[in-house]
């Protein structure tokens, strides 16, 4: 069965697929992978989510060697590595997910309540991003509601109805727009009323083209975010982002190394266990050491542990494959 038949698509993968021979580049590619080097977004985290998913599928199905199930186990962990110990992956370098960072930074922010205006891509993402962060009191609208439901139900949002929306402005405390109204959604005859009644501030962020909000006065409880400042926040964290690459590339290099070290090593197995097998059967059967425990363990791990130490050296872990040979032939139990 093909992988593009299991996966029901019809239009066929070959355009899609890279080409990659030998353990050292696959293993070095899915790594650079799960660490977000291969994305077009510097560091980010959805590829990780697309891997696991792939392995689950793997697994379930019984698709994978145990050399390729560690490798894919082992990205994980890099990735998780690289990102607890570099900046890959820190800062919003996108507008609404730098707005959404600046929202985490509001005194309390995870217990306010957040409304989204809008049922697009960018709004998507922002739930996303809201989500991710542990928002959890999260509001949605729209014009059409068959085009919020999708998100309603894959969220667990709660709806408001779109011709109610803005007298809600009296207890929402943040407010995301991100229609493609032609018109402002949001003008000072709006808010008046609204400034004067609240008892703490409210937070608009407008994501829209062309913008929702169009006011002429300021507001005592109204606060704007600003988006020049949000897109210099933006190339600073994109900046940061790129100056992190050749950290983690380090990284990268030194745990794509012992995984290779670990799959060399693997060609040894049978002859290791082999030896290991004829020690036990030369021990047991030996009069003399039959019963005395401690002296039997003693010279397993001195002559066991240093003749495989020797089989490691001599066939350079595993990688030389005539002198493998040898090694399995010599030890082998045929």
């Amino acid at each position: 069965m093909t992988l593009s038949r299991f996966k029901k698509f019809n239009d066929g993968l070959r355009p899609y697929i890279k080409k990659k021979k030998g353990i050292e580049k696959i293993s070095k590619h899915i790594f650079r992978l799960s660490s977000g080097l291969e994305s077009m977004i510097i560091g980010e985290f959805q590829i990780v989510d697309q891997i696991k998913s792939a392995y689950s599928l793997a697994k379930k199905n019984i698709m994978l060697s145990p050399t390729l199930e560690r490798m894919i186990q082992k990205s994980l962990e890099v990735s998780k590595f690289i990102r607890n110990n570099t900046s890959i992956d820190k800062g919003g370098i996108s507008v609404s997910s730098a707005a959404i960072d600046q929202i985490g930074s509001i005194k309390n922010a995870h217990n306010l309540s957040i409304l989204c205006v809008g049922a697009g891509r960018t709004s998507k993402l922002s739930v996303q991003q809201l989500i991710s962060k542990k928002f959890k009191n999260l509001f949605i609208t729209n014009r059409t509601k068959a085009n919020v439901d999708p998100l309603i139900e894959k969220f667990k949002l709660k709806h408001i109805d779109y011709k109610s929306w803005k007298k809600r402005l009296r207890d929402i405390d943040i407010v995301i727009f991100s229609t493609s109204s032609k018109t402002p959604l949001i003008k000072d005859d709006d808010l008046n009323e609204i400034d004067k009644i609240r008892a703490n501030k409210i937070t608009f962020v407008d994501l829209s083209v062309p913008r929702n909000i169009k006011l002429k006065k300021t507001y005592k409880n109204v606060d704007l975010v600003d988006l020049d400042k949000l897109k210099d926040q933006v190339n600073r964290n994109y900046n940061k982002r790129i100056s992190e690459i050749k950290k983690a590339e380090l990284m990268l290099t030194k745990h794509t190394t012992e995984f290779n070290k670990w799959v060399d090593s693997r060609e040894l197995r049978p002859a290791i266990i082999s030896i290991k097998k004829q020690f036990d059967e030369l021990i047991t059967n030996s009069p003399k050491l039959n019963g005395n425990k401690k002296e039997v363990e003693e010279i397993y791990e001195k002559f066991s542990d240093k003749i495989i130490k020797n089989l490691i050296s001599v066939t350079n872990n595993g990688k030389n494959n005539e002198a493998l040979k040898i090694i399995n032939k010599i030890f082998s139990n045929d």
